[in-house]
């Protein structure tokens, strides 16, 4: 994992420099038919998708469904680009390399940017997308940053629509507020089922679709990560696609004490 501290947006041109555009699928699959099915080719990759933790233990289950969805993207040529301010490393601490190996993923294959502030983190994260460097680019900040508006979510939205990147907004302890993102997921951790002998068994989440510019009607779903297949799997006993009321949002997640 190459890791860089970028006190402006200046210091990442480099990182940025040294990689190749490319191009890949134009949307993001699941594996899980039934999802897939729901959705039905509408997880367009060159957008921007906003991903909240439910409550705040469920931050890394929210960070491991975004290290999740890139490698759903199956590109093994491009890095992903990660940024965080400072504030979720404080908060949150920050990636761990064997975890991401456990996921299936390549630590080596990630480049981990912190920032000083959101406002350093925006750009950096502009300039990530508009690169088109990057398989995906990962924002992940902490609590309801007033600079993560409707306007700023725009300009990363049109910045992944033009460069064919899947950008990814990871909220932590925030409420949901106004945001031109083309989806609105919400993430908490789900009890997963022993394997044979007892074995641990696969990581689980309870999703939620809140929002779909593309017309897609909420609901709720278990999943399940085959880290071999880098494949999400539906739960067997999750009972299934589970449709939310209308006008359905996204909970508002636990604060965490400073």
């Amino acid at each position: 994992m190459n890791i860089t501290t970028a006190p402006g947006n200046d210091s990442l041109s480099p990182v940025l420099h040294s990689l190749q555009p490319g191009s890949g699928s134009e949307h993001v699959s699941f594996g899980a038919s039934s999802i897939d099915q729901r959705l039905k080719c509408k997880m367009p990759r060159a957008a921007l998708h906003e991903i909240f933790s439910a409550k705040s233990e469920d931050i890394a289950s929210s960070s491991a469904f975004a290290v999740m969805m890139m490698l759903r993207l199956g590109e093994a040529d491009r890095p992903t680009v990660w940024i965080a301010e400072e504030k979720v490393r404080i908060r949150s601490g920050r990636l761990y390399p064997p975890g991401l190996v456990a996921l299936g993923g390549n630590p080596d294959a990630m480049v981990l940017v912190e920032t000083g502030n959101a406002k350093d983190a925006l750009r950096a994260t502009a300039d990530a997308i508009r690169s088109a460097a990057a398989a995906a680019v990962i924002l992940s900040v902490y609590g309801n940053t007033p600079l993560i508006d409707l306007t700023a979510t725009r300009r990363l939205m049109l910045a992944a629509s033009h460069a064919g990147v899947l950008a990814l907004l990871l909220r932590f302890n925030a409420e949901p507020t106004p945001s031109a993102a083309y989806s609105r997921w919400q993430i908490a951790s789900a009890p997963s089922r022993p394997l044979a002998a007892g074995a641990p068994g696969h990581t689980a989440f309870d999703i939620t679709l809140a929002r779909h510019r593309g017309g897609v009607a909420p609901f709720e779903m278990r999943l399940e990560w085959n880290h071999e297949t880098r494949t999400f799997n539906e739960a067997p006993l999750s009972g299934g696609l589970s449709a939310l009321a209308p006008g359905g949002t996204v909970g508002a997640p636990e604060r965490q004490s400073a």
